[in-house]
């Protein structure tokens, strides 16, 4: 693997994991937090063997959609709407996933 290729994406996670470790609430505030970080990656920035993981963590980021208003227009986000229904339980296996991701990338380096 191409270290270079994928070093935006360890950029990135790196922020997302000392964002999801630090921040305060639990596994859900800091999902939403760190989504703010990580939003930016596209599926091209991890390898093609686990770009499904990556729409995986988006899907289930996403996967209640946004909350309208009587007009039609976005009231909740879809990460947040998501995050305030989803358990614990599922917040964690987002979160580890993310983890397992940014090991793939980084190639088990740290990012400087």
């Amino acid at each position: 693997m191409e270290q270079k290729r994928y070093n935006y994406a360890v950029e990135k996670l790196t922020t997302t994991l000392k964002c999801l470790a630090t921040h305060p609430g639990d596994v859900r505030k800091r999902l939403k937090a760190a989504s703010l970080i990580f939003c930016v990656l596209r599926e091209g920035d991890f390898p093609p063997e686990h770009r499904n993981e990556w729409r995986w963590v988006k899907n289930e980021l996403t996967k209640f959609g946004p909350l309208l208003n009587d007009k039609g227009e976005i009231w909740q986000g879809s990460i947040e709407n998501t995050m305030y229904r989803i358990r614990k339980k599922t917040g964690s296996k987002i979160a580890k996933k993310i983890y397992e991701l940014y090991w793939v990338v980084s190639e088990n380096q740290q990012y400087f």
